[in-house]
């Protein structure tokens, strides 16, 4: 595929995917690209607390004609938001195609970034009253006709749950692309671990401000993260971004996202679709391409926005609600729920007592015990080279793996906590493999809220440690239940899965040893592949 960079800011940008669907729908209605833009990138938004925050306004130009509203926040600078560089914060979405189908695109910094007053207060309270009273301004604006929408992904649809669960008058729907719901357990850490690039993340956002004179409040939530003085989910982390308060989400919601974010946003779209009772769709598809700036999935929003704010007749609400990207198969399906009703759930369990050779996902479990050490301080260790790999047999025939997976785990080590890091790969004859999806889980944190798990979905409360026990191996066993990322892949008849773990010593500053012992079950998600 080839394209012009300035092609993607158009009103028919060469991102793919545009829909979840092998070929365009088939629609009524919609709107056209009819209108010239105007617009305004002086705009100051007055507070509730006196705060002005800096926005650009693109509108159609259209005297005396009002328009729906699409909101768009982040502190990645509204500049950015211009341009057609493929920096990974260009995502508020393409006014070049909102504003010639008849909506108004307003860009805003949130406050204490580029040229906002305040201080930065990274998705806290006072953000979050910023958007209800950004929205309702809009709304109230002569070229609004008081419907408003929300666009963007990531930091700008982690603005659209925030915005939706305090419930402004006149937000009538989001379309939320690859945006957390969950900022411990998205953002900053997995099972307990910090994440890797957290800090190149919070450095970005520094530079990308430089304008401003006073970067303090900026560093100040860096240091609290990189510092680790939240290493638990605690009030911080509670009060910005939490998924316990999407049952205050009473707007339609079209939640998008993307197999390629195991580590960031995936998670999230099954948590957020589950968890709020409105009109809903859900889509899961590939990465996009081009990636940046965000264009994806843009004719999509445009049936959804035409519907639920223009009350167009364009078919958006059709059919089964969520609509699945199966790699390998290369193409979408409908399903009606999540996870699918028709799994069929299988174990495997780690055995193998000798080699690596040895070791095998079977499909019973086995007598025998399988050992190994680890030292972090090597190489090996820094490039994320598995301690140790489990495979399955060749499937046999074509296999479908739709669903979510969780590692549960019984293991002792030498050292005081262990970071355990678990990846599921579809293999090949040869040995080339392609990584499927992955967990982690700091042993430390393994404690389970037996209310909130299943089989399938342990979860972890992390709001405490629990030391491992230092003794004899018999004392030392803890059975960790590690949460495996969700996924929806066809494998060959000819390949199988390997499972890897990569697992650091983090609780002792020189090499570990570990033990596993023969019961650690993978439950999984396999199916025959639909013809």
């Amino acid at each position: 595929m080839s394209y012009s960079r300035a092609a993607l800011r158009s009103i028919d940008p060469p991102t793919r995917p545009q829909y979840p669907y092998d070929a365009p729908p088939a629609q009524r209605e919609g709107s056209k690209p009819t209108y010239s833009i105007t617009g305004d990138t002086s705009v100051r938004i007055a507070m509730r607390d006196g705060v002005r925050l800096a926005a650009d306004v693109y509108r159609p130009a259209a005297p005396g004609q009002r328009f729906p509203a699409l909101i768009a926040t982040s502190p990645y600078t509204r500049q950015l938001q211009r341009t057609d560089h493929p920096d990974g914060q260009n995502e508020s979405g393409i006014s070049e195609f909102w504003v010639p189908h008849g909506y108004a695109h307003v860009i805003v910094d949130v406050r204490g970034t580029n040229e906002s007053e305040g201080d930065y207060d990274h998705m806290g309270p006072a953000e979050r009253r910023d958007l209800f009273d950004i929205i309702e301004w809009a709304a109230a604006q002569p070229w609004c006709d008081g419907r408003v929408g929300m666009t963007g992904e990531s930091y700008y649809a982690w603005s659209q749950w925030m915005a939706a669960a305090e419930q402004p008058p006149h937000l009538g729907a989001i379309f939320a692309q690859c945006g957390s719901v969950d900022l411990y357990r998205e953002r900053y850490y997995h099972g307990g671990i910090l994440k890797r690039g957290v800090g190149s993340w919070f450095y970005v956002v520094r530079e990308i401000n430089g304008r401003r004179d006073d970067v303090d409040p900026i560093r100040r939530h860096t240091n609290a993260i990189l510092r680790d003085e939240h290493p638990f989910n605690d009030e911080y982390h509670r009060e910005r971004l939490s998924w316990d308060r999407l049952d205050r989400v009473k707007v339609p919601a079209y939640v998008v996202g993307t197999w390629k974010h195991v580590s960031t946003h995936l998670r999230s779209a099954f948590e957020a679709y589950n968890a709020i009772s409105v009109p809903k769709r859900l889509v899961v598809g590939p990465g996009p391409y081009p990636r940046k700036p965000m264009a994806a999935y843009h004719r999509e929003a445009l049936r959804w926005y035409d519907h639920q704010l223009k009350g167009l007749d364009t078919g958006v609400m059709a059919g089964d609600p969520i609509r699945l990207w199966v790699m390998g198969a290369e193409r979408w399906r409908s399903e009606r729920e999540w996870p699918l009703a028709r799994t069929e759930w299988r174990e495997y369990f780690l055995s193998g007592s000798g080699s690596s050779s040895d070791r095998e996902l079977a499909t019973s479990a086995r007598d025998g015990e399988a050992s190994w050490s680890f030292d972090p301080s090597t190489r090996d260790a820094y490039v994320g080279k598995p301690a140790v790999t489990y495979r399955t047999a060749p499937f046999g025939e074509a296999t479908e793996i739709t669903g979510p997976l969780a590692l549960y785990l019984t293991a002792a080590s030498s050292a005081r906590d262990q970071d355990w890091i678990v990846i599921v790969s579809d293999e090949g004859p040869g040995g080339k493999t392609r990584e499927l999806t992955r967990g982690w889980l700091r042993a430390s944190h393994r404690a389970l809220d037996p209310k909130r798990s299943t089989p399938s979905r342990p979860f972890h409360p992390h709001d405490r440690a629990d030391p491992v026990p230092a003794g004899d191996a018999a004392t030392r066993m803890r059975r960790c239940s590690c949460p495996r990322r969700t996924g929806s892949w066809k494998v060959p008849a000819d390949r199988g899965c390997s499972c890897r773990s990569c697992r650091p010593s983090t609780g002792s500053p020189g090499p570990g040893s570990a033990s596993s012992p023969p019961g650690s079950a993978l439950p999984s998600p396999v199916g025959r592949c639909p013809s």
